[in-house]
């Protein structure tokens, strides 16, 4: 298991954030051209001076963002894509066989690249997908004005991030803890960026200088390494227990007496063990124009930024959604 060194040294600067904003269940969040714009539950809030004015309300819970073309394109639990705003406002695509989970946007002129994390299971089923053990996801090309769809990639480990990037495509492969260069127009595997990662990667966006920001949605641990191989384990954990005490990573753990190994398994007198493996963190690098991590925000095991679905430049400011405890941090770059 990689150990959090160099640019991935520990450290609590997520926990210690210059402004935390209160949002429910934050996913996706994004700079639009009216402010900054992040998903709670099924409906889309524009952030500033507190307003959390809403702008959209889907049919499902939103799964990721991306501003595209003075709008904003959302991906939605049931695979449907839309875009509210701008020169595309209202063009909708429909979910088809093999586009059903949306994890992940890029926007570049007319055209929408969008990343589907797995063929079998919805983005909220990602715990699911990786006991699963399943490598079905893809990634699309749509014209959003001829409102062509095609497919350019596919056999993906759960693909959680997307950037375009000259001409080839970024992308964070969960599964197989890496980031990769696809060729834009083909698809295919120009080389591998960054492998054996310590934790899942999400989000991949354009960072504060001519770099990107990447989050970690949650870290890895030998333990879950371990399930991970244990086949008759893993089928029987998914079909007998509740997916909430599944032994898995999570967006935030420790807060039920029935997740794995509670009750004297990571703590002792109230207090987390040091070496108690944990399912849940706060992860946030920013990466020079090679993609190696330069810098990094975090929250420990026993923090309160957990389960990072999202980060953004904004206003020479980075904005981080965390998922598992329910706010955006707004963290001061160069600080």
């Amino acid at each position: 298991m990689p150990a959090l060194d160099g640019a991935l040294r520990p450290n609590r600067r997520l926990d210690d954030a210059a402004e935390r904003i209160p949002v429910h269940a934050p996913g996706g969040i994004a700079s639009g051209r009216d402010g900054l714009v992040v998903s709670s539950g099924s409906e889309l809030h524009l952030l500033g001076g507190g307003s959390g004015k809403i702008l959209h309300h889907a049919a499902t819970e939103i799964s990721c963002l991306v501003a595209v073309a003075g709008g904003i394109a959302f991906g939605c639990d049931d695979g449907s894509l839309a875009i509210i705003g701008g020169e595309f406002d209202g063009v909708a695509f429909l979910p088809q066989e093999g586009a059903r989970c949306p994890t992940a946007m890029a926007g570049e002129g007319d055209i929408l690249y969008v990343s589907h994390g797995s063929a079998q299971n919805p983005p909220s089923a990602w715990q699911r997908d990786l006991m699963e053990r399943n490598a079905s996801g893809s990634i699309w090309r749509l014209d959003l004005r001829s409102r062509k769809q095609q497919r350019i990639a596919a056999g993906l480990a759960y693909p959680a991030g997307l950037v375009v990037s000259g001409d080839g495509l970024i992308v964070a492969e969960s599964w197989k803890h890496r980031i990769v260069l696809l060729d834009k127009t083909t698809g295919m595997l120009r080389r591998q960026i960054q492998g054996d990662l310590p934790g899942y990667p999400g989000h991949i966006g354009r960072g504060p200088h001519v770099g990107y920001v990447m989050t970690m949605f949650a870290p890895r641990n030998q333990l879950v390494e371990f399930i991970l191989r244990e086949d008759q384990y893993r089928c029987r954990m998914m079909a007998e227990v509740d997916p909430r005490y599944w032994v898995a990573p999570t967006y935030r753990s420790g807060r039920s007496y029935y997740e794995p190994l509670q009750g004297g398994g990571v703590k002792q007198l109230g207090i987390l063990k040091p070496w108690a493996p944990t399912l849940s963190f706060g992860m946030v690098a920013l990466l020079d124009q090679d993609c190696l991590p330069v810098d990094s925000f975090q929250s420990r095991a026993d923090g309160a930024t957990h389960g990072i679905t999202g980060a953004v430049v904004h206003d020479g400011a980075l904005y981080v959604a965390s998922r598992g405890d329910d706010v955006v941090v707004r963290l001061d770059l160069g600080s």
